[in-house]
C-alpha cells in the first residue's frame, strides 16, 4: 500500500479447475488469516481432499491443522526452498501481482480487499486458462 504497510493474502486453490476456492486479506500474516481462507473454501465449495501449502507458521499452526483435521483433510507441505512443489499457487500469485497489484497504488486495506476480490472473481469466471 502507499503508506508502506503490507497486505497479506491467503488463498485456497483448486489446481485441477484453476480456480480460487477461498481467500482472505489482512494486515498481518497469521494462522487466523489462513484458516479463514480455508473456511471460506469449505463453506462455498466441495471439500478438497488435500490442502497443499508452504511451511509458513500460519499453515503449520495448531489452528489451521485442527480445522483441516475436523473436515478430514490431508495437509501436504512444500519442501523448504522448493517453491515449485506448490507451482500452481506460486503461478496464481505471480499472475495476480502482474495483472493487478503492481499496476495500482492502494491507499487502504479496504481498497486492496475490493481490488483483489474483483480480480479473483475475474480470474475464476473470465480469464482465459488452458483448462477446458
Amino acid at each position: 500500500m502507499t503508506n508502506h504497510r503490507w497486505a497479506y493474502l491467503a488463498t485456497v486453490l483448486d489446481p485441477e479447475k484453476r480456480k480460487v476456492l477461498g481467500y482472505k486479506i489482512g494486515n498481518t500474516r497469521t494462522a487466523e488469516l489462513a484458516t479463514s481462507a480455508l473456511q471460506m473454501a469449505l463453506d462455498n465449495h466441495q471439500k478438497p481432499l488435500i490442502v497443499h501449502s508452504d511451511m509458513g507458521s500460519q499453515y503449520t499452526s495448531a489452528e489451521f491443522n485442527t480445522k483441516g483435521q475436523n473436515y478430514g483433510l490431508k495437509h501436504s507441505y512444500s519442501l523448504k526452498g522448493h517453491p515449485y512443489d506448490n507451482d500452481f499457487m506460486e503461478a496464481f500469485h505471480s499472475i495476480l501481482k502482474r495483472e493487478e497489484v503492481y499496476l495500482k497504488a492502494y491507499q487502504t486495506l479496504t481498497e486492496v480487499q475490493a481490488a483483489i476480490g474483483w480480480y479473483i472473481n475475474f480470474y475464476n469466471r473470465n480469464r482465459i486458462s488452458n483448462v477446458a
